[in-house]
C-alpha cells in the first residue's frame, strides 16, 4: 500500500535531517515505572480498604495510552511527493504527563503574550504557605481561592498606594494594576507543594482625562516592602484559618471522604513513606554537603508564608516574558532527573540541593507512584487565575490587550490562507512546535512542502492493519 511505501523510510529522513520524530513514551523510565507497578498499588489500596478515586485512575490510565499508535494517530500527508507520517494520540491530561503539560504551557505562554499581556515592565510574585495549609489548599476550593484573592487584592494594594505616593493619580481605585497567577502542586522533591506563581503588572493603568488608558510603572518592592505584604497576608489568612476553625469543629473532610488521598496528602507534604511495610517512615536521602543560605529567605518568610518577588521582565523582553510564562506551567518531573540503580530502586536528583545537603531522593517504585497521586488536580478546578485588567471581563482588558499576529492556518486539508480573518488565541500543535522548539512538523523532510492533516484512524482494524503495513507494534507496550 502506499502508506506503507512512504512511512517506512521516514526514520532515516529524520535522523539525517534532524527534523521531527516521534515522542517515544514507552521507552522512558516514569512510563515504565507507572506501566509495570500501577497495577499493584491500585490492588494495595483497594485491600487496605482505601479506595483510589477515579479520576486517579483515569489519569494513570490516559498516561499510558498518551503518545502510543496502538490507541490511534493521525495521518499527515504530502502531496507532492506522497511522503506519510503518523502522529499519535495525547491524553491532555493536568497531573504528570510531560508531554501534554510541555503542550499546555507552551500554548498557555503563547496565547498569554500574544492575546493578554500588553508590551509592559512585569514582576512574578511567587507565594509559599505553611505546610497545614497546603493541605487544605490541594483539594478545598474554598481555602484555595481565599489564599489567591487575599495574596492578589493585598499586592494590588500595595501597587495602587505606590501608584498615589508617586502622583500617578489621586485615587487609589483609580490605578488598575493585573495579574495572572498559576498554581502549582509540585516541589523539587515530587513532594505536593501547592503555591502560587503569579505575573503582576509592575505598575498600574490609569486613565487620563481624555480617556486614553496609559501605563505608569512603578518602583520595585524592597525587602522591607516584601516582608510587610506577607505579614498582610498572613495576618488575613490567619483571621480566615481561625473562623473555619470553629466552622468545621477542626474535622478532616478530605480523610473521611477520600483515605487514599489524605494519606498520600500527608505523606508527600512530610517526605514519608504512604504505604505498605514502610508507612511512616522517611524516605531515604543521599546527602553530599551542607549548603549556606544568605538569609534573605528567612527575612521574607512570617509564620510560613514566604513572598518573594526579584524577577522582573523588562516591556521590550517578550521572549523572557514567554519563557518565564513557560516555566509557571511547566510539568514536575523532567525525565533526566530520575534514574534507576541497579536493584531497581528509582534515584531523583534535586533541582537545588537543600539546605541540609540532601540532593537526591531514593525511592521504592510504589512510592513514586503515591508522590503521583498527591500531585494530580483534583477535576474542575482551574490551575490559572486571571485577576484586574487581565481578567477576561476587565472593563479595560480590550483596550490595552496586545494584537494577536497573523499566523497561517497550518492544519487542515483544502484551506487557503485566510489574510483577513481574525488569529486563533489559541496555537496549533504545529504552531507551537515551530514556536518553541525551531521544528516545522509540517515541513516535508523530503521536498520541503507543505503538509496537510488528512484523517485520524481511531478503529482499532484500521489501526492494526496500519501499523502491521509499516512493521510497527500492532499492541501496546
Amino acid at each position: 500500500m502506499v502508506l506503507a511505501a512512504c512511512l517506512e523510510p521516514e526514520l532515516q529522513v529524520a535522523n539525517s535531517l534532524g527534523s521531527y520524530a516521534r515522542h517515544q513514551p514507552e521507552k522512558t523510565l516514569l512510563y515504565q515505572t507507572v506501566q509495570n507497578h500501577m497495577a499493584a498499588f491500585f490492588a494495595h489500596c483497594e485491600a487496605s480498604e482505601r479506595s483510589v478515586p477515579s479520576f486517579i485512575k483515569e489519569e494513570f490510565d490516559a498516561f499510558l495510552h498518551c503518545g502510543i499508535l496502538a490507541h490511534g494517530f493521525a495521518r499527515v500527508y504530502c502531496k507532492e511527493c506522497r511522503y506519510d507520517r503518523l502522529v499519535a494520540f495525547s491524553c491532555k491530561k493536568r497531573g504528570f504527563c510531560g508531554s501534554c503539560m510541555a503542550r499546555r504551557m507552551s500554548s498557555t505562554a503563547a496565547h498569554l503574550v500574544d492575546s493578554v499581556i500588553p508590551v509592559i515592565p512585569t514582576r512574578q510574585w511567587v507565594l509559599s504557605v505553611p505546610a497545614p495549609l497546603r493541605y487544605l489548599m490541594a483539594y478545598d476550593s474554598k481555602a484555595l481561592n481565599k489564599v489567591i484573592n487575599t495574596y492578589t487584592s493585598t499586592i494590588f494594594g500595595w501597587l495602587r498606594k505606590k501608584a498615589v505616593q508617586a502622583g500617578v493619580t489621586t485615587e487609589a481605585c483609580a490605578a488598575q494594576p493585573g495579574a495572572i497567577t498559576f498554581v502549582q502542586r509540585f516541589g523539587s522533591a515530587l513532594n505536593l507543594n501547592v503555591h502560587l506563581h503569579g505575573q503582576f503588572s509592575d505598575g498600574v493603568f490609569v486613565k487620563d482625562e481624555a480617556g486614553q488608558v496609559l501605563f505608569h510603572k512603578t518602583p520595585a518592592p524592597t525587602l522591607k516592602e516584601i516582608r510587610v505584604i506577607t505579614e498582610k497576608v498572613a495576618r488575613r489568612m490567619h483571621k480566615w484559618l481561625q473562623k473555619r476553625l470553629q466552622e468545621t469543629g477542626g474535622e478532616d473532610a478530605l480523610s473521611q471522604d477520600q483515605p487514599l488521598l489524605a494519606t498520600c496528602y500527608t505523606a508527600s507534604l512530610r517526605y514519608l513513606t504512604a504505604l505498605g511495610a514502610k508507612a511512616g517512615r522517611p524516605l531515604m536521602r543521599v546527602f553530599e554537603g551542607i549548603s549556606i543560605s544568605d538569609g534573605s529567605r528567612e527575612e521574607r518568610t512570617v509564620a510560613g508564608f514566604n513572598l518573594h518577588a526579584s524577577i522582573a521582565i523588562a516591556a521590550e523582553d517578550r521572549q523572557g516574558l514567554e519563557r518565564l510564562l513557560r516555566y509557571m506551567g511547566r510539568s514536575p518531573l523532567s525525565e533526566d532527573r530520575l534514574s534507576q540503580s541497579k536493584d531497581g530502586r528509582l534515584i531523583l536528583r534535586l533541582k537545588t540541593p537543600w539546605s541540609n545537603g540532601t540532593t537526591k531522593l531514593i525511592l521504592e517504585p510504589l512510592e513514586l507512584i503515591e508522590r503521583l497521586v498527591a500531585l494530580v488536580p483534583p477535576p474542575r478546578k482551574h490551575m490559572i487565575r486571571y485577576a484586574g485588567v487581565f481578567a477576561p471581563n476587565a472593563h479595560l482588558r480590550e483596550q490595552i490587550r496586545p494584537k494577536p499576529p497573523e499566523t497561517e492556518d497550518s492544519t487542515c486539508a483544502g484551506h487557503e490562507k485566510n489574510e483577513k480573518a481574525k488569529a486563533s488565541p489559541k496555537k496549533g500543535w504545529a504552531q507551537l512546535m515551530k514556536r518553541v522548539f525551531d521544528v516545522d512538523v509540517l515541513a516535508c523532510p523530503r521536498c520541503e512542502s507543505r503538509m496537510q492533516m488528512i484523517s485520524f484512524i481511531t478503529e482499532s482494524k484500521a489501526i492494526r492493519d496500519i501499523l502491521a503495513s509499516i512493521g510497527l507494534a500492532t499492541a501496546p507496550p
